[in-house]
């Protein structure tokens, strides 16, 4: 029928659209690889082609600069001193001998023939390993660009953080029963967050065991600080994570565990 156009099959499109989505760092196409082995492909045959045709064409050239040579020295008169002719024109050809790896080694073309077709093998072989990799070049740059925002991320929060918190100040402690809907016996109210001072972890003051709560964050006084509940460790549990940590002196006392087991 005049006019008619055929349907195109959605996954003839989706493997055309991923030859060149597979180009891209893999994060972009992780749960997406329709198309990434005939990307691989494509990749390594336009490198083929590319080689075979720059190498030819050097091929082509040192044949006929070498054909010259031999023609110059071998002519009466133009050898080459302390060599004879049949040796220079001899030499003269056998100089395009080292034209592949001339080509391969020297020339931006070859770079270009070997990049194509060592990447297509590299991404081919990671493809089957299920560790899938885009362009080598272009994934070097997304790790450099997001490496780099992601610096500049921390460092802005970093700043806002401890603008936010303001100066630093010595932790203040209160007792309480209760923290958060939670038992707790303590909270540790601190200006700043404490390294390894997570969900269960087992802290150690004065010989005391307490097992740290949900750190919560909350604004006290216009400033943020970060809280931590406590609980004393009155029974023997199973310590994941330890911490020490200085009781101040004008803190609520720490309970008398030993007074209470002769209890």
């Amino acid at each position: 029928m005049t006019g008619a156009v055929l349907p195109v099959h959605p996954a003839v499109v989706e493997s055309l659209v991923g030859v060149f989505r597979c180009f891209l760092p893999v994060r972009y196409w992780q749960e997406m690889r329709r198309g990434a082995y005939l990307s691989i492909l494509l990749t390594a045959a336009l490198g083929v082609r590319i080689g075979y045709a720059g190498f030819f064409e050097l091929a082509q050239k040192a044949g006929e600069d070498g054909a010259k040579l031999a023609l110059k020295v071998g002519s009466p008169g133009g050898g080459v001193k302390g060599m004879g002719q049949t040796e220079a024109v001899a030499a003269a050809l056998q100089g395009s001998a080292l034209v592949p790896f001339a080509f391969f080694l020297f020339t931006p073309m070859g770079w270009l023939a070997d990049y194509l077709f060592i990447s297509a093998v590299f991404r081919g072989i990671s493809l089957a390993g299920d560790h899938p990799w885009g362009d080598p070049i272009l994934t070097v740059l997304d790790n450099v660009v997001r490496g780099k925002r992601a610096d500049s991320l921390a460092r802005r929060q970093a700043e806002e953080r401890e603008l936010a918190e303001g100066p630093e100040v010595p932790d203040q402690i209160l007792e309480c029963r209760k923290f958060a809907g939670k038992e707790a016996d303590f909270v540790v109210v601190s200006s700043r967050r404490k390294e390894g001072w997570t969900l269960l972890t087992t802290v150690i003051a004065d010989s005391v065991r307490l097992r740290v709560g949900d750190p919560l964050e909350r604004k006290v006084d216009g400033r943020l600080r970060t809280c931590y509940p406590l609980k004393v460790i009155r029974d023997l549990q199973v310590d994941r994570r330890i911490v020490h940590y200085e009781w101040p002196k004008d803190a609520p006392p720490l309970p008398d565990l030993s007074a209470e087991a002769d209890e």
